[in-house]
This record gives structure tokens, C-alpha cells and sequence, in this order.
């Protein structure tokens, strides 16, 4: 997921490169003529720049760190199949009375009846 990002925010950056910008300005606002947008970019050309400009350096140095930057090391829970110890309980199961009424209890040498069961 973060090469993924990593080559988006590179390549976005690069398409709103201020060099670039004067190639990919003019074919974006043909392509939008006719709508509010194609008529913001035409008329506020010095905001799209400015933008663009903070948009490319910003995006340009998060792409570096995501493809570049330092590994986060793996974490138990990131495992695909973790492994549980087992863990002593200092809680015990109480039995209810009505589940094991007739049958004998641990320890208890009674005879059962199977058949009384």
C-alpha cells in the first residue's frame, strides 16, 4: 500500500510540475471548457500556478519518503496468522446446577445409569 502511494503522489506531482504546467494548463482547460472549473482555470491562471507549485513540491517529497523512506518493522499484530500462548485463567468456570443435576460430581464414585440418562 505504500509503493502504491508512493508512485501515485510521484507521478501526480510530476503532471502538476510548474514546467509542465504550461503544456498540461491549456489541454485541461479545453478539455473542461464550457464548465465552472475550465472558466476558474482560465481566469485565475497565477492561483493554479501557486498550487500547482506547492502541490508539486509537497507530493513530490511524501512520494520520496513513501517509496524511500525508512521500513516500518514488522509488528505482531501485522502477522498474517499470529500465534496465541496460552494463558493461565485466574477465573474459573462455575457450573451451573441445573446442567449437572444427577450426574456425579469429580471424584465422586458413584455409579451412573446410562440408561437413566
Amino acid at each position: 500500500m505504500r509503493r502504491i502511494g508512493g508512485v501515485m503522489l510521484t507521478v501526480t506531482s510530476f503532471l502538476a510540475c510548474p514546467c509542465h504546467l504550461i503544456i498540461t494548463l491549456p489541454l485541461l482547460a479545453s478539455l473542461l471548457a464550457g464548465t465552472t472549473l475550465g472558466s476558474f482555470l482560465t481566469r485565475n491562471t497565477d492561483l493554479v500556478y501557486a498550487f500547482a507549485s506547492i502541490y508539486f513540491i509537497v507530493a513530490l517529497a511524501l512520494g520520496y519518503w513513501f517509496l524511500f523512506g525508512q521500513k516500518r518493522g514488522k509488528r505482531d499484530a501485522d502477522v498474517a496468522c499470529p500465534t496465541f500462548a496460552p494463558v493461565l485463567s485466574d477465573t474459573q468456570v462455575q457450573e451451573s446446577s441445573a446442567q449437572l443435576e444427577g450426574l456425579p460430581r469429580e471424584g465422586d464414585n458413584t455409579y451412573v445409569n446410562a440408561r437413566a440418562l
